[in-house]
């Protein structure tokens, strides 16, 4: 036994490092080189899409905002156009009460104008019936 190691294994360490040192410039840097892009473009991807991410909560915000102002600005109309129709309701009552007691006035006025004409004929027919009555018990 010698103290000096074999060629072959002299030989095959030196190959090793040969492959090592080719497969590292031939395939583990542009490997690893394709990975570090990969993880780049994917970093990269994952920020715009965090930004439209919260583009899009601040814009469903907004739209969540107008429509609570709208729903607010839909009930202010809707209670004003519910106060209008109230107070078109009641002012069509008031003119209708009003042409209601008109016409029973007038009715009022036309019966008691009636009432005083068929007194007035009753009147004068009373005379005659008085007269008729009396000639005929006078005959």
């Amino acid at each position: 036994m010698s103290i000096f190691p074999d060629a072959t294994v002299l030989v095959t360490f030196v190959l090793v490092w040969v492959l090592v040192l080719v497969l590292s410039r031939v395939f583990f840097k542009p490997v690893g080189r394709i990975l570090a892009e990969r993880q780049a473009r994917l970093d990269e991807a994952k920020a715009e899409t965090d930004k439209a991410l919260a583009a899009a909560r601040e814009d469903l915000r907004r739209i969540e905002e107008r429509m609570k102002e709208a729903r607010a600005a839909s009930d202010a109309i809707w209670d004003q156009a519910e106060s209008q129709s109230l107070k078109e309701k009641s002012r069509i009552i008031q003119d209708l009460q009003a042409e209601t007691r008109a016409q029973v006035e007038k009715a009022k006025q036309d019966l008691e104008r009636e009432v005083e004409r068929l007194k007035k004929e009753l009147d004068a027919k009373t005379g005659q019936l008085a007269g008729e009555i009396e000639r005929r018990i006078l005959n």
